[in-house]
């Protein structure tokens, strides 16, 4: 029995020894996978028209292999690298296209606010404070409309036309606010600068920078922050820097009820007589040895509007 268990054992011993054996062999004759290196770059997260100043939404990194890199493609982790954010961009891009910096023009270029501006278009500057320029939220890129509020009180007798509001240019696009013409970047490094402009510089048409112009001797100017979602990105938009859609003014009656339940002045009753105005009448005043005339409205018997009656001499005894 024993030599049966020891050839056994032999026999087992054999046979894993030819598996292994095998294996090792399989696997060094099967040709090895070959390693894909990758970067990731710069694309577009999405079409792009021609035109835009491109926000952190429309930049986003792919992995792409090494091998299919373009040439100048922006690499992430390269200290070297471009920086598009605020850039202009050349031409339309597909989602998913490779930017690189001579897809834009750069905030540093020369001439990059001229570039930015659609033909027939004007750049305009505006006066705001942290109010109106609500709070320095707004940023080169965002679409706004201008408000144009003013003080009637010294125009009008009536309460509820003492104040009124109107929209005067309806979406106009930021192109610069202060001296800084390009959004601030993540680190905030520019926020300071953007929450201190005291101008906002819009893009609108010859016909909106005359309105702009007499707006702001009319009254104080607010602007107003539209909702980036709802409207068209691309620039060749004809809804740009448009006129405002013929609306009625908002008027300080419209919003307080307390200015609408205000006393009003009586009025003449139709048909009443006018009164005439008082007839100047001439004094003589004497100063020592010196006599002036002067006019007065108070009447002989000293019945004038507002103005004391002339005192009586009296009668010589």
């Amino acid at each position: 029995m024993s030599n049966i268990i020891k050839f056994a054992v032999l026999l087992v011993g054999a046979l894993l020894i030819a598996l292994i054996v095998r294996v090792v062999l399989a696997s060094a004759s099967k040709p090895s996978k070959p390693v894909v290196t990758t970067e990731k770059v710069l694309v577009s997260a999405a079409s792009l028209p021609q035109g835009l100043l491109l926000r952190d939404e429309d930049l986003s990194f792919k992995d792409m292999p090494k091998a299919q890199l373009p040439t100048n493609a922006i690499i992430s982790g390269d200290p070297n690298a471009p920086d598009l954010k605020g850039a202009l961009l050349r031409h339309p891009v597909e989602g998913g296209a490779v930017l690189v910096a001579d897809d834009v023009f750069l905030p540093s270029a020369p001439g990059f606010l001229a570039a930015t501006l659609k033909p027939d278009m004007r750049a305009v500057s505006v006066a705001v404070d942290d109010v109106s320029g609500n709070a320095g939220l707004i940023q080169p890129g965002d679409y706004v409309d201008l408000l144009l509020t003013q003080q009637m009180d010294r125009r009008t007798e009536s309460p509820d036309l003492a104040v009124s509001s109107e929209t005067v240019v309806e979406h106009a696009r930021v192109l610069a606010v202060g001296s800084e013409i390009k959004r601030p970047k993540a680190n905030g490094d520019n926020d300071v600068a953007i929450s201190r402009a005291r101008t906002v510089t819009l893009e609108v048409t010859p016909r909106m920078g005359e309105v702009v112009a007499v707006a702001a001797r009319l009254g104080s100017l607010s602007l107003a922050l539209r909702s980036f979602a709802t409207v068209s990105r691309d620039p060749a938009s004809p809804t740009g820097a448009s006129a405002a859609t013929e609306r009625k003014p908002i008027w300080a009656g419209d919003i307080s009820r307390a200015v609408r339940e205000l006393p009003r002045a009586p009025r003449a009753p139709a048909g009443a007589p006018s009164v005439a105005p008082a007839m100047p009448r001439t004094v003589t005043i004497y100063r020592g040895s010196e006599k002036s005339d002067t006019s007065s409205v108070a009447q002989a018997n000293g019945s004038g509007q507002g103005v004391p009656p002339l005192p009586t001499v009296p009668a010589e005894r």
